[in-house]
């Protein structure tokens, strides 16, 4: 194969591509990047057999090939080259050359047989979701998936669980759900269309991420289109797809129910945010915790650290039902309050139950937090 692209062009095909390669593996060909170069145009594709992706953008072709070439090294490379067209070619399948004015280099190079095939056709049928819808779903929830690292032993936990389901003739309440078992994040949005995907799908933490990522590239065009069994993200020049969990998500409908919290406080969240942010930079190992006392006219929040001082603040706040005090990890409403622009609803059981926040103002996120117990 032989091109000639614009350093700028193939640079920002490289960076999309970098979270879907997979680089501690056995399998040495998934942190390699394939590309091929056909009719005019250049494409690029990585996947880690989880997530797969393509971008594509024209180029000066001067001889049709492929080959398959770590992405990461690749990346590195062109992004210190200078802002020129840059030639791109290979011999036979054991090396690729660039060259950029008086620069040259030489990279080896992967057989692109050895490249798994991908499935990026996009199915008919599906429900397209404007990205001004799915990102805020994401940015809402994302935050209570826990991480591979974290000790959960419920495989399905380490996604999202992504429900749609007609609420009324000609509109999908559509419905995004995280737990790691300490806090239960939920999302929802209603758009125009008919879909009902019974008891939803559930995608892995990684392949939100990378979604994300895409979305925050403001491409134009840029779309999700949801299956009963898949999920894509597509532009005019990136197709990506995520596959998806097996497996059941923890029944949450009635952690969420409003009926269950008898006990309510309205406070300003940015005023209990500012507030919280300060317990956040005095916690420690030891001292993990924030005590808020929930009165008839006041929130009263109080962290202490041993090694560093404490924290005693009363808030002014409305309180209906008996009066409370208990405790919570702070970032844990620092992660939720951040979304509420002006008065929060803190609702509660009691002093050993689990509190839900919401936005006085909007029903779109509720988010579940347990107490911190002793």
């Amino acid at each position: 194969m032989k091109c000639m692209i614009a350093k700028s062009v193939l640079q920002s095909m490289l960076a999309k591509v970098q979270g879907f390669t997979e680089r501690k593996t056995t399998l040495p060909i998934l942190s390699h990047a394939l590309m091929e170069a056909a009719g005019g145009a250049l494409s690029i594709k990585a996947t880690d057999l989880h997530t797969s992706i393509m971008v594509k953008a024209g180029c000066d072709l001067r001889d049709p090939g492929s080959c398959a070439i770590n992405a990461k090294g690749l990346y590195d490379i062109v992004r210190e080259l200078p802002e020129e067209d840059l030639l791109f070619w290979t011999d036979d399948h054991s090396r690729a050359h660039l060259s950029v004015g008086n620069k040259k280099v030489k990279m080896n190079i992967m057989d692109p047989e050895e490249f798994p095939g991908i499935e990026l056709a996009v199915p008919q049928g599906g429900l397209t979701i404007p990205v001004e819808v799915m990102k805020p779903l994401i940015e809402r929830t994302i935050f209570s998936i826990p991480t591979s690292s974290e000790s959960d032993t419920k495989y399905s936990l380490g996604g999202a669980l992504l429900v749609a389901r007609e609420e009324k003739p000609r509109h999908t309440v559509i419905e995004m759900v995280t737990t790691d078992s300490r806090r239960l994040s939920l999302a929802r949005y209603r758009v125009e269309g008919k879909m009902d995907m019974g008891e939803g799908i559930i995608v892995p933490r990684k392949g939100l991420q990378e979604l994300k990522r895409l979305m925050d590239g403001r491409e134009e065009g840029g779309r999700v289109v949801l299956t009963k069994d898949s999920l894509f993200y597509l532009s005019g020049e990136t197709v990506a797809t995520v596959r998806l969990f097996d497996g059941k998500f923890p029944d949450f409908r009635s952690v969420v129910a409003e009926e269950a919290y008898p006990i309510v406080t309205r406070i300003s969240a940015p005023e209990l945010l500012s507030v919280l942010k300060v317990c956040v930079a005095m916690m420690s190992e030891l001292a993990s915790c924030v005590k808020l006392s929930f009165t008839r006219d006041r929130t009263i929040v109080y962290a202490s650290n041993p090694e560093q001082g404490e924290v005693d603040t009363a808030i002014a706040s409305t309180h209906t039902g008996e009066e409370v005090e208990i405790s919570f990890n702070p970032k844990y409403f620092v992660d939720c309050l951040t979304f509420i622009d002006s008065e929060a609803q803190i609702l509660l059981k009691g002093p050993q139950g689990p509190c839900m926040v919401r936005d006085s103002d909007h029903d779109e996120s509720t988010w579940v937090i347990m107490p911190m117990r002793f």
